[in-house]
């Protein structure tokens, strides 16, 4: 389906290339973001073009974000990825020459005002933040891991459909929980994601480059890969999206993993590598350990995993995003002046007070979302310490932080998916724009 006349965009984007297409794949995705970028093939960052190819195997990341992004515009990537001024004081070695097209996105990064002011603090709270924490998460998520694998075990041993279950929720929050480490620099705990059938290679474009950058627009990949059935965009919508999809929704939710395998599978353009097999390891343990059939192994697998989908995309779709107080594209944007990118990343997001304060809640359920997405490549376990010095940021910004229940979020859900008109007043004017 044609989204180009449904979809309108209140910031100023052009309709994005590529975005109906069929598969919504991150590379697709990519492929798009280059035509409508103008980087000339080089590396956008603000209004300057560099050449990182000598820089691809020098990143401390990882060589694959910058493989992924060569021929776009990276600039809030850039931002949001370093906190500390040694990757900007890089930059210069590697510049190529000014572009000749204003940036294709509203976005501003101010010396002095919101989000880069609230960088600055948070680079040097961290000083002061306890390392145990980054060691408790990943206790917590080897945790998780193991529990899912025995759960598996012990159902397909005793045929046990409620044992399945335990086994399906703890690969719910253990994928939950592998979303952490997919942001940051690599580490063989980010494969943890693709025992849920998806791959956090992709999720690494759709749910990093684009959703955490372009936050409920139409550049949001996780917006527009879920269309027609799912339509958070104000706008025309049929009777049958409108409110048919708060029932259908649930039969999406469950097969969310096998279909992600699928779509994954259909857009590769490479051989397949093991990560791509690594969803079948406990089907393959549960057949030689157990010496159950191995139909009897295969079916334990799939109710699994539907299990699994079911749990991590009810808490997915329901976490932080939709709710008709938050900023969807088609509503009443800021004026120009006031579209700092931190301050947009607010509009666009709703915090927890069910979960906000529990290391593993956080961990599991996609919390502390607002300081998540502001800074993504921080371990989910210190966010905690940084409220506030986050807080006073905000309070000196007139930015507002907001807090809901978990079931106000879920009632906001509907009644977004329900929503089709756009909200006419723009979002709280701040006291200083910087």
């Amino acid at each position: 389906m044609d989204m180009s006349n449904v979809v309108k965009s209140s910031l100023g984007f052009k309709y994005p290339s590529l975005r109906d297409d069929p598969l919504h794949s991150g590379l697709k995705w990519l492929e798009g973001k280059n035509t409508d970028d103008k980087a000339e093939n080089l590396w956008r960052i603000h209004d300057k073009l560099y050449d990182l190819r000598k820089f691809v195997n020098l990143h401390p990341g990882g060589s694959e974000w910058i493989e992924l992004t060569k021929g776009t515009d990276i600039t809030e990537a850039f931002e949001s990825h370093h906190l500390s001024p040694k990757a900007e004081n890089l930059l210069p070695k590697y510049f190529v020459k000014e572009s000749s097209t204003p940036r294709n996105y509203p976005f501003t990064f101010k010396e002095n005002g919101f989000y880069r002011t609230l960088k600055r603090n948070i680079y040097q709270e961290l000083e002061t933040v306890p390392k145990s924490a980054i060691t408790r998460t990943k206790i917590l998520i080897d945790s998780l891991l193991v529990s899912y694998l025995s759960f598996f075990l012990l159902a397909v041993y005793y045929k046990s459909v409620i044992l399945g279950i335990l086994s399906g929720l703890s690969l719910g929050f253990l994928t939950g929980a592998a979303h952490n480490y997919f942001h940051q620099r690599n580490s063989f705990r980010r494969f943890y994601f693709n025992f849920s059938m998806m791959s956090c290679s992709e999720w690494r474009i759709s749910h990093v480059l684009s959703h955490h950058m372009y936050t409920n627009t139409v550049y949001d990949l996780e917006i527009s890969s879920v269309e027609p059935f799912f339509q958070y965009l104000p706008g025309k919508k049929n009777f049958i999206v409108r409110y048919g999809s708060w029932i259908y929704g649930v039969f999406i939710y469950a097969v969310l993993f096998v279909t992600s395998y699928i779509k994954t599978a259909a857009s590769l353009r490479s051989k397949v590598n093991w990560t791509f097999l690594l969803p079948f390891l406990p089907l393959i343990l549960s057949w030689v350990i157990t010496n159950q059939p191995l139909e009897i192994c295969a079916f334990f697998f799939l109710w699994i995993i539907t299990i699994g989908s079911l749990h991590f995309a009810i808490i997915g779709l329901n976490a932080a995003h939709h709710h008709p107080d938050i900023f969807h594209d088609g509503d009443t944007a800021r004026p120009k002046t006031e579209l700092d990118w931190g301050v947009f990343q607010l509009d666009a997001v709703m915090d927890r007070k069910d979960i906000t304060g529990s290391h593993f809640l956080v961990l599991t359920n996609f919390g502390d979302h607002a300081l998540h997405h502001l800074f993504p490549t921080l371990d989910h376990g210190i966010l905690t310490y940084l409220y506030p010095v986050f807080l006073k940021t905000c309070k000196e910004f007139g930015v507002e932080w907001r807090l809901q229940s978990q079931l106000d979020l879920i009632k906001g859900q509907y009644r977004q998916l329900a929503k089709i008109v756009p909200n006419q007043t723009p979002p709280k004017k701040l006291i200083k724009t910087g």
